[in-house]
């Protein structure tokens, strides 16, 4: 089931936010549990990526996201570059070539910290707006934080029917 969260900045879609994603490591972990280790690097379907493989993918949204939140933080409507977080950044880092252990492990760490900055913002930080290369419109914290919760849930809950 895909869960959905409004646009509307509010205290309990703040919360509900930031239970998203505070949830998404514990559950990687609950499913990398139910397979072997050869099996974490295995497509989960034709055509399909690996638990590994989607665990890289997710990485690579989380750091763009990350780098986002964090730059409006620090300065007023940074502009962020066209960089696609899967084509040009995960071609560069290559994440999926890393096994799943470290992975979690880095994802976990890369959690912590974004919760922890984001725990702390007040409704005025949440609305910093961002700026994307190539688009019209801004967006603020509090959308790309939750278009990232979203976006691991949707993939949670796909791997949970395949997996779980």
């Amino acid at each position: 089931m895909q869960k959905t969260i409004s646009t509307d900045l509010t205290p309990a879609n703040i919360a509900r936010v930031l239970e998203l994603l505070r949830e998404t490591p514990e559950k990687l972990k609950a499913l990398s549990k139910l397979l072997s280790v050869e099996k974490l690097r295995q497509p989960l379907g034709a055509d399909e990526r690996s638990l590994t493989e989607d665990l890289a993918h997710l990485i690579n949204s989380e750091a763009r996201t990350s780098e986002a939140i964090y730059l409006a933080l620090l300065v007023d409507e940074p502009l962020i570059a066209d960089i696609h977080s899967e084509r040009d950044w995960g071609k560069l880092l290559r994440f999926d070539l890393l096994d799943f252990p470290e992975l979690l492990a880095y994802f976990k760490i890369r959690r912590k910290v974004l919760l922890r900055i984001l725990s702390a913002l007040t409704e005025a930080q949440w609305s910093r707006p961002i700026r994307e290369e190539g688009k019209k419109r801004k967006e603020s914290i509090y959308w790309r934080a939750r278009s990232l919760a979203l976006h691991e849930s949707e993939h949670v809950s796909d791997l949970e029917r395949k997996i779980g």
